[in-house]
């Protein structure tokens, strides 16, 4: 094979095209990678509709990549976890990997500001070959952050979406025991509820809806689901939901994953003093909030916290959450889509189509490059 198929955006608001690329010879210090699953997300919406200002076009998007090793460089290593990586292997990806020269990644901490970021999934195919997991090949430089694992693709390729709910449990000081309220069954609320209850919350309660996802909730941990399109009276639902919380008195963190501004107010009301809440919803600027400092910070001796990122501790606890899903991981995979329906996948995630696709309301739909 020298060629490989992949999907490719061809400008803000434009098409995705399907086309033939010249299959990239592999460093000594890089691995290709052979694409199984790979995620759509909010943030490949607003790629396409061209919300983020400055980004490179055309452009090959798939930062939520699963796949097989296809050929290793030898200077390449192991995992991030010290296991030997060789061909076959499963491994999923940490979509960004930082230079490790410029300023911020000298300075060290865990969330560097690099100046030259390789983004898989955010990639100009004329700059970057082999750049996005909506293709069949992904190429993977030696600073690259990789995981094996023997779990099924249906679970691996959840890893990154999870990391982010990991990642802001940890920032929240999550401890075994707590007690945590979810905001939103979407596919990162559901996979808070999981990483919740893996971590051993003593309650999670998620409020969210339809019904299907509220089952999902239920069988990933939360003892207690509220329907947001039954209980629509604010007053009604936070009389519901304190109840359900330890003693009535609030929770130890309340984690925000709905997007929706009136959410944030509400979920601060949900907090028992001293708590936590974690913003993870609010992705794109979808409006303003109206905040009393008295009423939802000082009164409550409240914490915020936020992620939009993770690091390669959070993201290996994600993939060790996801992989403890076994079965159950599939529940939260709607549909499976060839290249050819990138725009379908893409487009499923507007409120103007109701998160439908195909006569289905969307949970996770993954992009298989080698489906016909």
């Amino acid at each position: 094979m020298t060629t490989f198929r992949v999907s490719t955006l061809t400008a803000a608001n434009g098409e995705f095209e399907v086309r033939d690329q010249d299959l990239p010879s592999v460093p000594d210090d890089g691995m290709l990678v052979r694409v199984e699953y790979s995620g759509v997300c909010a943030t490949d919406l607003h790629i396409a509709l061209g919300h983020i200002p400055g980004y490179d076009y055309p452009s090959t998007l798939g930062h939520e990549v699963c796949g097989i090793v296809e050929t290793i460089g030898s200077d390449f290593g192991g995992d991030v976890r010290g296991v030997p990586i060789k061909v076959g292997d499963r491994v999923a990806v940490m979509p960004a990997t930082p230079c490790g020269r410029c300023a911020s990644c000298k300075r060290g901490g865990n969330y560097p500001n690099c100046e030259n970021w390789d983004v898989i999934g955010f990639s100009n195919p004329d700059k970057r070959p082999a750049g996005g997991g909506w293709g069949q090949f992904v190429l993977v430089n030696g600073r690259a952050r990789v995981f094996v694992s023997i779990a099924p693709p249906e679970n691996v390729v959840l890893a990154e979406p999870a990391a982010t709910p990991v990642e802001g449990l940890l920032r929240a000081g999550f401890r075994f025991g707590d007690s945590v309220l979810v905001q939103g069954t979407g596919t990162v609320g559901l996979l808070a509820i999981a990483a919740a209850s893996f971590g051993g919350a003593s309650r999670v309660v998620a409020i969210g809806g339809p019904e299907r996802r509220l089952e999902i909730a239920r069988e990933l941990g939360a003892s207690i689901t509220v329907d947001i399109g039954v209980m629509r009276d604010a007053d009604e639902r936070r009389e519901v939901v304190l109840a359900a919380s330890p003693n009535g008195a609030g929770f130890d963190v309340v984690v925000e994953c709905a997007g929706v501004p009136s959410t944030v107010p509400e979920g601060f009301g949900y907090l028992r003093r001293g708590g936590c809440f974690v913003e993870l919803g609010h992705f794109s600027d979808v409006g303003a909030v109206e905040i009393n400092p008295y009423q939802h910070f000082l009164s409550r001796d409240a914490r915020m916290v936020s992620s939009s990122g993770y690091t390669p501790d959070s993201f290996g606890r994600a993939l060790s959450l996801v992989e403890h899903l076994g079965s159950k991981a599939k529940d939260l995979i709607t549909h499976r889509l060839p290249l050819e329906r990138a725009s379908d996948a893409v487009g499923a995630l507007m409120p103007a189509n109701r998160w439908q696709l195909d006569g289905v309301e969307v949970g996770k739909v993954v992009i298989d490059p080698w489906m016909q």
